[in-house]
């Protein structure tokens, strides 16, 4: 072997013992398992019971462990080692004694132990009612008497007002009773019907057609269509589902006087068959056509083609006239008022 061969060599057995050396460093300076160390103290684990007098398992007393982060008996004491007691030990649970068993040395000795706790008085709870502040305008609004006649009530769907006609007409008479009720429905329902035909009409809110309009432009809308074959048919649609489209609702503002093309809230057809959604005939303001008089004769005339079927109550209209307008009522017999074939 030459001497270039030999330094060759040696060269590379210095280079792997340095690259061993290294590894062997490398993984020896790896960081071992760390080790988590647990104390348990005396009790801190439930044991069983030594006698049948005491439960399976013997429990803590509730509240935070002897010598924990959340024991602050040690902290809240005076700082000098001096004058502070020793930290009590956690006392193991004991049986309840019977009363008789308690004569003794031993409640002596019990009774003398310190209390691990102090008691603070407290005050017994008050309870002090709490009543809603009485609203002075909507309790005034409430018992604020309504001037409505009997017959407006009835209008507007008030059933206790047709039943205190009734009572005051026909008395206790069961027939008389059921013959007055059919009566004024059917003035009720007739009055309805006048009001439909007049286009008298209570139009729902939130409508963007029917608010663009006042409410006399809009029942004058509703005759006109009503001339041109589209009715309104009392309820919440059109008679017969003839919906108008948007030429005829054009002639119909036109011949209000209205300028259609300034009108920005147009209804599609969709909206112009539920525009009479939450309408209503509004006869009770109908019924002041009738006055002052309001004899049977006028209501005749306003009720028109309805009157026909109503001819027993004109018949006795001017003793009926009182309880329904609100005048002064004669008192009724025993019999009450019959209304004559």
């Amino acid at each position: 072997m030459t001497a270039s061969e030999l330094a060759i060599l040696a060269l590379g057995l210095l280079l792997g013992a340095a690259s061993g050396a290294a590894l062997v460093v490398t993984l020896g300076s790896r960081p071992t398992r760390r080790d988590v160390r647990v104390t348990v103290t005396r009790d801190a684990v439930p044991r069983r019971s030594e006698t049948l007098s005491q439960d399976a398992f013997i429990g803590a007393p509730a509240g935070p462990a002897p010598g924990g982060p959340g024991d602050r008996r040690a902290s809240d004491r005076d700082a000098n080692p001096e004058a502070a007691p020793s930290m009590p030990e956690t006392p193991a649970w004991r049986p309840e004694m019977a009363p008789a068993a308690q004569a003794g040395p031993e409640p002596q000795a019990a009774a003398a132990q310190p209390p691990n706790r102090t008691l603070v008085p407290s005050a017994a709870p008050v309870a002090i009612p709490i009543e809603p502040e009485v609203d002075r305008e909507l309790e005034g609004l409430r018992r604020r008497p309504t001037h409505a006649t009997q017959l407006e009530r009835m209008l507007r769907g008030d059933h206790r007002a047709m039943v205190e006609v009734v009572d005051g007409i026909a008395g206790e008479d069961g027939r008389q009773r059921r013959t007055w009720e059919l009566l004024l429905g059917g003035l009720v329902e007739a009055m309805s019907d006048a009001a439909v035909r007049e286009s008298v009409i209570d139009f729902p809110m939130g409508t963007a057609f029917w608010d663009a309009f006042t409410i006399e432009q809009c029942r004058r809308i509703v005759a006109a269509l009503h001339s041109m074959g589209y009715r309104y048919d009392g309820m919440s649609g059109w008679v017969e589902n003839r919906v108008p489209t948007y030429r005829d609702m054009t002639r119909a503002l036109a011949d209000v006087g209205v300028e259609p093309r300034r009108l920005r809230a147009w209804p599609n057809q969709g909206e112009i068959a539920s525009l009479f959604i939450g309408a209503r005939p509004a006869p009770e303001q109908l019924i002041g056509a009738a006055g002052p008089d309001y004899t049977a004769a006028d209501m005749q005339a306003l009720l028109g083609e309805h009157a026909a079927g109503l001819a027993d109550l004109w018949v006795t209209w001017e003793a009926v006239r009182p309880a329904l307008l609100g005048e002064s009522l004669r008192a009724p017999t025993r019999s009450g008022v019959a209304p004559q074939p």
